[in-house]
């Protein structure tokens, strides 16, 4: 297509940004060029998605007076008011157009195709769950909301200044993400914790110590809840199909304080297909508008002067490397390189506290305590207490570990889909790290290996973290510029290089914040 031809056919003016849903952009749209049963629709700058990264940027872009237009593959949910399900009663909201729910545990349940909260990508090795919705991962993910050790994320990033990140932009990321700790004595008494407790004292007679792990989930809602005072749901089995109260996911955080700037419009049920870089530098996206069966309603063609990715780290390789078999979309030779799981390796064991009443009937779906073994120079890894909710006393802690990634792996596209470069090879050492910490926590307590969650215990194939990609100062200029191109800009979790030694999305927001201040200042919005 001639770019050109686009200007001259109606286009919806840069010059003059018009929010979509607005009484003038209605009163024009008969105006709009219909090819290929596509509309030609031209805004200044575009997000693809709505995570952690694509909130930082829309909120800073927007209080820097820039209009900005959002696409989100997922459903509004806030706008949509369709509840999330829980884990025990999924419903509807509860898969992205399945049949059957897909959390990694009590698949069970059909359900009727619709554009629910989670999402799976399956590969040969490795199966990775995301969010979708405005929001993104924050919807479903437990809300842990770590900072990486000072060491570790010098190791990661030897080029960026560590100092500034630990006490400008890490502190800045937690204030707005809203991150608190639970109160100690309501931990020491509620019973919806008792996992957490066992799971500590099991730790330290075992020789690891533990940690006290933030949240973005409300605690002071939580003991409200507890009493019954509002409705409940950490302690109402929700979680990774979304939290209905309680948890601060980036739609009620940043997403928010943009929208109220009056210069951020989400479009969701948006999904960007492929991508075509113009002529003079600019970019056109293919997007297929859908309905919450999955069913396409519309396509557009949005053309944009400047282009941020925020996919999401499998969202964003998926859009490069398929518009570069598409269009023969230009791309650095290290995109695709540096992936890695984030050292994600699931574990667990059975028959826990058999002796004292088990890990309890029931259970918080919000984490709150981590085995800290990272200084370990054989061993070294950060093991999430996780809640296994099922409405009755199993008897079995769940564990999911976050490992060194000592060899990364790469993603690639062929036959028309993603590839992702990984297997046994990849997860042996983390596998290694499981097998110790299960052994010792047996050999101090009792218990076996988790057989009835895992094959022969080990869940290595399982992924909530997957990071890299797109890695910061190789893929991308120092800023989060993609190179070979001057308009485009990635800032999500593939900027990480396959680990960060934590659950990952207060380094993700941090980075973000860090890329976009630096673009802004460096003008590259300047003209917009």
């Amino acid at each position: 297509m001639d770019r050109k031809k686009f200007i001259q056919s109606g286009l919806l003016a840069v010059g003059g940004f018009y929010f979509l849903n607005s009484p003038l952009i209605k009163a024009i749209e008969p105006k709009i060029r219909e090819k290929y049963d596509r509309k030609e629709i031209e805004v200044p700058i575009i997000i693809i998605g709505s995570g952690y990264g694509g909130a930082v940027s829309a909120l800073r872009l927007c209080e820097a007076g820039k209009k900005v237009i959002m696409l989100e593959m997922g459903l509004n949910w806030g706008k949509s008011e369709i509840p999330y399900s829980n884990l025990l009663k999924p419903g509807k909201s509860a898969a992205w157009l399945r049949k059957k729910t897909i959390a990694p545990f009590m698949n069970l349940f059909s359900l009727t195709p619709f554009t629910g909260a989670l999402d799976r990508m399956e590969f040969e090795n490795i199966n990775i769950w995301m969010g979708r919705g405005v929001g993104g991962g924050s919807l479903v993910n437990g809300g842990m909301a770590v900072t990486p050790k000072e060491s570790y994320f010098k190791e990661v990033f030897p080029q960026l200044d560590s100092e500034k990140f630990y006490t400008v932009y890490f502190p800045l990321a937690r204030k707005e993400l809203k991150v608190n700790v639970i109160n100690e004595e309501f931990l020491k008494t509620c019973p919806f914790y008792k996992f957490t407790r066992i799971g500590e004292e099991e730790a330290h007679k075992a020789g690891f110590k533990t940690m006290r792990v933030p949240n973005v989930y409300d605690f002071n809602y939580m003991e409200r809840e507890y009493k019954n005072e509002v409705p409940r749901s950490a302690f109402n089995t929700e979680v990774i199909y979304g939290n209905n109260h309680g948890k601060n996911s980036i739609d009620k955080t940043y997403l928010q304080k943009a929208l109220d700037t009056g210069n951020l419009e989400i479009l969701d049920l948006h999904h960007a297909d492929h991508i075509r870089m113009n002529d003079d530098k600019t970019y056109s996206l293919n997007v297929n508008q859908i309905d919450t069966s999955g069913n396409m309603v519309t396509g557009k063609i949005f053309h944009c002067k400047k282009l941020i990715l925020a996919a999401g780290t499998m969202g964003t390789l998926q859009l490069l490397l398929r518009s570069n078999a598409v269009n023969n979309f230009p791309l650095h030779e290290n995109v695709g390189k540096n992936w890695g799981n984030n050292g994600n390796f699931m574990t667990g064991r059975n028959f826990v506290n058999t002796l004292h009443g088990g890990t309890g009937s029931q259970q918080s779906t919000i984490p709150v305590a981590g085995v800290d073994n990272w200084d370990d120079p054989e061993h070294p890894f950060f093991t999430e207490i996780a809640p296994l909710p099922m409405g009755m006393d199993v008897a079995t802690a769940l564990y999911l570990q976050i490992n060194r990634v000592e060899k990364k792996g790469s993603v690639s596209y062929a036959n028309n889909k993603l590839v992702v470069n990984w297997d046994e090879s990849n997860t042996k050492k983390m596998k290694e790290n499981a097998d110790y910490f299960i052994k010792k926590m047996n050999k101090a307590n009792g218990g076996t290996r988790a057989h009835l969650l895992f094959n022969n215990g080990f869940g290595a194939n399982i992924c909530y973290h997957p990071l890299g990609g797109c890695v910061l100062n190789e893929a991308t200029n120092e800023f989060g510029k993609l190179k070979q191109h001057e308009n485009l800009f990635v800032l999500d979790g593939s900027l990480i290089p396959g680990t960060i030694g934590v659950n990952p999305f207060v380094t993700i927001t941090a980075i973000a914040e860090y890329c976009i201040e630096n673009l802004i200042i460096q003008n590259e919005f300047s003209n917009i």
